[in-house]
C-alpha cells in the first residue's frame, strides 16, 4: 500500500520554504498528490514542478472536488485546459491523472464525454467511482480500464460503508486493477483493506489548528512564515512515517 501525501503544493513559495533544501534532507520524498486546481499557474505550479520532480511517486488530481463547492465552470474549457497541463506536465513517475469527476454538477453522461477529452492526451487517466452510477458500472468500468487504476471515494458516509471496501477491492483485483482509495487514512480501514493506493491531506490539516502531531504549538508563533514553514515540515515527516509503517506493513502481509 503507498499513501500518497497531498495537498503539500499548497504551502509557500519554492524560494520560503523547506523544499529548496530537500536534497540536504535526511529523508526523500516518496508519494505525493498535487491537484491541478491549486498548481494551474505561477508559483504554485512551480512549487507543484519542484514536488513531482523530487518525488518517487506523483498522482495528479483534476480538482473536480473543489468544485462542488458551489463554484461556477465553463466545463468544457477546464477540461481542455486539464488536457494540455497534463500532456506538458506528465513524466515517467507521474502514475496518474483522475478524471473530472463532477457526476453530482453535471451527470455521468456528460462526464463520460470529460473523460473521453483526457483520454485522448494521456493512457493514464484514472476513473472515480460514485454510487450514482450504481455496481454495474462499477463492474464496467474495471473491464474497461482493466489492468490500470480505478478510484472510489474514501470519503466516510458519502459512496461506500467501511464493510464494503474490501468488496469493491476484491472486484477491481478480479479485472486486474489497482484501486486508489481517494481521501482515506482512517488507520481502521487501512489496518484491514490492502488497498494499492490511498491519499489524504489529513497531515495539514494539523496546521490549521497549530499543531506538530498531537502537540499544540503558541498560535502567535505559528503567525511568523518560518514558523509555519517548520511546523509543515514536521508533520509533512509525520506523514512520511505513515507511508514507511504502511507500506512494509503490507508487504510483509502478502
Amino acid at each position: 500500500m503507498k499513501i500518497f501525501l497531498s495537498s503539500l503544493e499548497n504551502g509557500m513559495p519554492l524560494k520560503d520554504s523547506w523544499l529548496q533544501n530537500i536534497k540536504n534532507m535526511p529523508f526523500r520524498m516518496k508519494y505525493n498528490l498535487v491537484s491541478y486546481y491549486y498548481s494551474r499557474r505561477g508559483k504554485a505550479l512551480e512549487r507543484a514542478t519542484f514536488i513531482r520532480d523530487n518525488s518517487d511517486l506523483l498522482l495528479v488530481d483534476s480538482g473536480a472536488h473543489s468544485f462542488q463547492k458551489g463554484l461556477k465552470v465553463d466545463w468544457e474549457k477546464y477540461t481542455d485546459e486539464y488536457a494540455e497541463f497534463i500532456k506538458m506536465f506528465d513524466r515517467p513517475n507521474v502514475l496518474g491523472f483522475f478524471e473530472m469527476d463532477i457526476d453530482v454538477i453535471v451527470g455521468y453522461p456528460r462526464v463520460l464525454l470529460l473523460r473521453k477529452k483526457l483520454l485522448k492526451v494521456s493512457n493514464k487517466i484514472i476513473p472515480v467511482w460514485h454510487k450514482g452510477r450504481g455496481i454495474e458500472d462499477f463492474n464496467r468500468m474495471c473491464q474497461e480500464f482493466r489492468g490500470k487504476i480505478v478510484a472510489i471515494s474514501g470519503f466516510k458516509n458519502e459512496d461506500i460503508r467501511d464493510e464494503q471496501y474490501l468488496m469493491f477491492l476484491k472486484r477491481a483485483k478480479k479485472y486486474g486493477c489497482k484501486m486508489h482509495c481517494l481521501g482515506m487514512t482512517r488507520r481502521k480501514i487501512l489496518d484491514k483493506v490492502p488497498f494499492d493506493f490511498v491519499d489524504s491531506s489529513s497531515w495539514r490539516q494539523r496546521m490549521i489548528f497549530a499543531r506538530i502531531g498531537n502537540k499544540k504549538v503558541d498560535s502567535d508563533w505559528m503567525r511568523l512564515k518560518q514558523n509555519r514553514d517548520l511546523v509543515e515540515l514536521e508533520n509533512y515527516k509525520d506523514g512520511l512515517a505513515m507511508q514507511i509503517e504502511y507500506e512494509d506493513k503490507w508487504r510483509h502481509m502478502k
